[in-house]
């Protein structure tokens, strides 16, 4: 298997897929299985094989003088042919260095254990679900050491099976046979447009040529024209076929023959999915190969509701006007020509917005009356704003193509182009774009106008460069932080890594992290039921509780009255980090979603409410009883319960209850919605359900009669004597900027002398204050003017 590695002295039998033509025979003689059951040599045989192969290599390796552990560098695809599936945790290589050395090298990595994997690699940890499955399958497993072994002695190239070179083959003659395909197709498209062109000229027209297909975008260039070229969603597109087809035979029952899939009964289709995997290239070839012309609005396109109404002909007298003889007649809107062949194509629907006010609303209008197919094409089909649109289009959710489904024709394409592409590149160039096919396209593009081959490691250079920047779930983030490996020590995530995933969520994270931190299993304890191993993840789970309620702690200073902001990295170490530290590894059990949506979330909702309503009572109550809202709460309602509440449950005080109520409920000031929040702020045997359930329905609607018969006293009182707070006790805001004191300015003193006023100033020369001025006497009143001239004249 090795080079220069001595003959094993085990005797084995070579795989089905390593005999050489001439030891084909003996495999003939097991008759009796069928041949696609035959797989190779015994597990007994392999394994001794495997020993032997592997004892000599270690051999070698001793001579040489290399390290057990050594990393070794590995010649050029010497791993090519073979798939490999790690499980465990390695010694000197995380997860994520092994996977991208194994593609370096030319192999393969998958995730789970089939018939196609040919070696596994185990480590310390090693999942015994996977650990079965390769005994069941016979297949080999290998340590660290032996891996390094096949990198450090395997020649270069590999060495492929008969059926790997056969499908090597067969992969590369398709690529071929598409490139000449596609390169007569533009040969064809070049010559057509140069025959019109000359037409043109001679009949005096100016030719509207576009851009030479040399000159071309790829993703323009090579648009997929036939479904065949399209890659993945093949089973959604052929739907969209279908729907398209019977359009008219549907619009005709009037939506009444909604069919198996229930598209006969909806005018519409929505068409959701990421960017970039095809959906508006889908909807526009899907209509031109039906025999539709359409006609796409975007983002670009100002959609408000006025102008779809107006340019789309919503109004019933616009729209009729469109039909004569129960045909469609050649009409206009928004500059293009509509038939009965026509299709609507509303692209980046879900991002209506400022200018596009109204326009959603206004398109499930014209959904409802339209006489011509139309599709509506969004990102996400769960935003509020989409809403409207559930009940009245048929939904279709397109999902990102496989990287085996990219691969092929990306690789075409690079071939037709000149560009020599390494497989391996490509699924790191997908893996980094989320198999945004248009985004690839447009990568390779700008690599092949300076070079003309891309290696692994020019294409996760490249890859890594153009990395689409997305914000993550707390689902996403959850898993990142409490993982397997998420504190290993081959993990290559810094602390700083991991305090950047809190700071996507700072406000849900921890309480995630609260949530599932004890339905966990922590990695640094080894597994078992033991007293001992229960005894370490007891102090583990402590551990991580001592530091989320150090996070609650620093949580409150920095959303209290202070608001230091500035902790919030502490906040993220404590909450976060540390709890995950002493938490991180697997899932508790089997099968088992290891994050769940935070429970506080519901009770704290509904905390508050119950706050609020006892804030009412204790408000209103107040005006009789002495007491905060935790003496009302404990002390007196319990009692007034005994007396509103409980004899709408005894059958023989069921007549007379409801007068018998009405009367504390006066005189506490509470109405009918305080004796609901009494029930609803019930516990134990006074419980909301359990009380209301005790009550029959015809007392509850006698004593609702009753009550609302007579007035009731309403409480007045004034928020600010309730509700205000006691000054001096609020700690200073942390504020300093605020309150910085700044001194004055030179030559301020002499300002503040000027202002100080003068007492002998004539303040009736400043114009800034206004005199009163002399009161006249009253011309209605003369003599009580001439009064005092009389007494004079007596004196």
């Amino acid at each position: 298997m090795y080079e220069d590695v001595p003959t094993p002295a085990v005797k084995s039998t070579p795989k089905k897929s390593e005999a050489s033509p001439q030891k084909k025979k003996p495999v003939e003689k097991d008759t009796e299985k069928p041949a696609a059951k035959k797989r190779g040599p015994s597990k007994d045989e392999r394994a001794a094989e495997i020993a032997s192969l592997f004892k000599c290599a270690a051999a070698r390796r001793k001579k040489e003088g290399v390290e057990e552990l050594d990393k070794p560098p590995g010649l050029p695809n010497c791993l090519a042919g073979l798939t490999f599936v790690f499980t465990g945790e390695l010694n000197s290589m995380s997860r994520e260095e092994s996977t991208e050395v194994v593609k370096r090298l030319g192999g393969k990595v998958t995730t789970s254990v089939s018939g196609n994997t040919t070696y596994v690699v185990a480590g310390e940890g090693a999942g015994p679900s996977k650990l079965k499955k390769i005994e069941e399958l016979g297949i080999r497993q290998v340590s660290e050491a032996e891996f390094y072994d096949l990198i450090r002695y395997r020649p270069s190239g590999g060495k492929l099976t008969e059926k790997q070179k056969e499908a090597q083959e067969k992969a590369e003659k398709q690529m071929k046979e598409e490139a000449k395909r596609m390169e007569k197709e533009e040969q064809a498209t070049e010559k057509a447009q140069a025959r019109k062109a000359v037409v043109a000229g001679r009949e005096g027209i100016a030719a509207k040529r576009g851009p030479a297909l040399s000159s071309q975008l790829w993703t323009t260039k090579y648009a997929p024209k036939t479904l065949k070229e399209i890659c993945g969603n093949k089973g959604l597109v052929e739907k969209l076929g279908t729907w398209l087809e019977a359009w008219p035979a549907n619009y005709k029952a009037n939506w009444k023959k909604p069919g198996k899939d229930g598209s006969g009964s909806f005018a519409a289709v929505l068409i959701s999915g990421p960017p970039g995997i095809g959906k508006t290239t889908s909807a526009h070839l899907v209509a031109k190969l039906k025999g539709y012309s359409p006609i796409e609005l975007n983002a670009s396109d100002a959609r408000s509701k006025k102008l779809i109404q107006n340019a789309t002909n919503v109004d019933n007298a616009s729209l009729d006007g469109w039909f004569a003889g129960g045909g469609l007649t050649k009409d206009s809107a928004a500059g293009l020509e509509i038939n009965s062949r026509s299709c609507l194509i509303m692209d980046e629907v879900d991002g209506m917005s400022g200018g596009d006010r109204g326009g959603v609303g206004a398109m499930n209008i014209l959904i409802k009356k339209t006489r011509i197919p139309i599709i509506l094409i969004c990102n996400d089909a769960s935003t509020p704003k989409m809403k409207p649109l559930n009940g009245t289009t048929w939904p279709m959710k397109f999902r990102r193509p496989s990287n085996t489904e990219m691969r092929a024709r990306l690789m075409t394409i690079a071939f037709k182009e000149g560009l020599k592409l390494e497989a391996s590149a490509l699924d790191t160039l997908i893996e980094s774009s989320q198999s945004d096919l248009r985004q690839v396209l447009n990568m390779l593009s700008t690599w092949r106008l300076s070079k003309q081959a891309m290696s692994f490691e020019d294409g996760k250079s490249l890859g890594k460069e153009s990395q689409k920047y997305t914000i993550m779930t707390p689902f996403n983030i959850v898993p990142a932080l409490i993982g397997p490996y998420a504190f290993s020590k081959t993990s290559r995530q810094t602390l700083n890594d991991k305090l950047d995933l809190y700071f996507q969520d700072f406000s849900f994270v921890p309480l995630f992290i609260q949530e599932n931190y004890l339905k966990n299993a922590p990695a640094r304890i080894p597994k078992g039921d033991d007293p001992e191993s229960q005894m370490k993840r007891l102090e583990c789970f402590s551990k991580a509780a001592d530091a989320i309620s150090d996070g609650d702690l620093i949580d409150r200073m920095i959303h209290g009255q202070e608001q230091h902001w500035s902790l919030l990295p502490a906040h993220g170490f404590s909450s976060t980090i540390r709890p995950a530290y002493w938490i991180y590894g697997g899932s508790s059990a089997a099968g088992y979603n290891p994050v769940s949506f935070p429970a506080f979330l519901g009770q704290n909702s509904k905390r508050q409410k119950l706050a609020r309503l006892l804030g009412d009572i204790q408000i209103k109550m107040r005006l009789k009883v002495s007491g905060s809202r935790d003496e009302v709460r404990q002390d007196y309602m319990p009692l007034l319960a005994s007396k509103i509440v409980l004899p709408l449950t005894r059958k023989d005080e069921a007549a007379d209850a409801p007068e018998s109520i009405i009367p504390y409920l006066d005189e506490y000031y509470l109405n009918k919605e305080d004796w609901d929040a009494f029930v609803e702020l019930g516990v134990g045997e006074m419980k909301g359900e359990t009380i209301s359930s005790r009550i029959p329905a015809a007392t509850k609607a006698a004593f609702t009669r009753a009550y609302n018969k007579v007035d009731h006293p309403v409480a007045f009182h004034r928020g600010e004597l309730l509700f205000a707070g006691k000054k001096g006790t609020a700690p200073r805001p942390d504020f300093d900027e605020a309150f910085d004191e700044q001194e004055a300015p030179a030559g301020d003193e002499d300002d503040a002398d000027a202002e100080t006023p003068d007492p002998n100033a004539d303040l009736g020369k400043d114009k800034l204050i206004k005199m009163p001025k002399p009161k006249r006497a009253s011309k209605a009143t003369p003599a009580a003017s001439k009064a005092p001239v009389k007494r004079k004249k007596k004196d």
